[in-house]
């Protein structure tokens, strides 16, 4: 790759390394043909690395990037908050379709597929026009949505077509893996019921409905059936492994994952569960797009304000690369917290943007 020498002041997200960056050590820091990322941005400035070797023509073209990229991490919170808000209105009205659609699914015990694929459409141009999706989903509390199946499906198909879009795949692919997390409980919907039922009993159910339904994609179909098979092959319900498992399921089981620790804990508190997750990543779900979703969340999440215990804001500063999922924060006052050091029981919540 043709590199030229760049200030890391000059830096924008999407800038791709021509060489790799090294510790005073000789230890590799970032690889070559890194894309960088805000996060390895501020990684650098906190290294005191003050010039990089990028990809010339990529440098050159990254500048319209950092345009789209701003308003989310300006000092301005007005930019974000509306953002936020936009954000939420779209999801509203995204949700109200999807609802429709599996009202119909319970009455009817039918899947209406052209609605389905274009919620799961408008979910994609959702995710591709808010770069704080993970973010704003954690601050919505869905309580217009009637039932936990239905609000659980729509939030994992958003996940999924995040985690989709930072795996680079197609448009396509991310409208399909979006439709197939949207159906990922097709077998709970079709029952007509809202009590819960054992997961190898609601596969089999939505395996039933999934055969007399015309217009899904083997992959899709793949991706309802598989996303509760494990990559050491212990999970339902067929126990395959591995590289036979479609890479539908494997993102849909980490979106799956990921919301439903949410939900089950303290709503817009993803900390613990961002750590419970990498911890259980091993043996269950695919390590590397694991890696990448828990990345790219604390991308989304830097820069972003919490809630501590005590009542006051303070801003998300730092993410460390390895070990816990806990930032660094400053506070008004400037004051940096460590809150790896301090516990969970630290911090409430992300705060709403104002």
């Amino acid at each position: 790759m043709v590199g030229k020498l760049v200030e890391v002041q000059d830096l924008v997200p999407g800038t791709v390394l021509a060489d790799a960056v090294l510790a005073p050590n000789g230890k590799v820091l970032l690889g070559n043909g890194v894309a960088l990322t805000e996060r390895h941005i501020f990684l650098l400035n906190s290294w005191d690395v003050k010039c990089v070797y990028a990809v010339a023509e990529e440098a050159e073209a990254a500048e319209p990037v950092k345009a789209a990229a701003e308003p989310d991490i300006v000092a301005n919170g007005g930019l974000i908050a509306k953002s936020h808000y936009e954000f939420e209105e779209r999801y509203g009205s995204i949700a109200g379709s999807a609802v429709q659609a599996f009202d119909f699914m319970r009455k009817q015990n039918l899947i209406p597929v052209p609605c389905l694929r274009d919620t799961a459409h408008d979910i994609h141009q959702s995710v591709v026009k808010y770069t704080s999706t993970v973010t704003s989903l954690l601050l919505i509390d869905g309580q217009d949505i009637p039932d936990f199946v239905s609000q659980h499906s729509i939030n994992v198909a958003f996940y999924a077509s995040f985690i989709a879009r930072q795996l680079h795949w197609s448009d396509k692919e991310i409208r399909e893996v979006a439709l197939a997390a949207l159906l990922h409980h097709a077998g709970k919907l079709s029952a007509g019921t809202l009590i819960e039922l054992h997961t190898q009993t609601h596969i089999a159910e939505a395996a039933v409905l999934l055969r007399k339904t015309k217009g899904l994609s083997l992959e899709t179909i793949l991706g309802i059936i598989q996303h509760r098979e494990h990559m050491d092959g212990s999970g339902i319900p067929t126990g395959v492994a591995g590289t036979r498992i479609h890479p539908y399921a494997k993102v849909i089981a980490i979106a799956d994952s990921f919301d439903a620790q949410i939900q089950a804990g303290e709503q817009a508190n993803p900390f613990p569960v961002l750590d419970l997750l990498r911890r259980e990543m091993f043996g269950k779900l695919d390590t590397e797009i694991c890696t990448t979703f828990l990345n790219r969340v604390k991308d989304n999440l830097l820069h972003t304000k919490v809630v501590l215990a005590n009542g006051r804001e303070a801003e998300i500063v730092y993410f460390r690369p390895n070990g816990s999922s806990l930032p660094l924060v400053r506070t008004a006052d400037n004051q940096i917290l460590d809150l790896e050091q301090l516990g969970y029981s630290v911090i409430q919540r992300i705060a709403l943007p104002n």
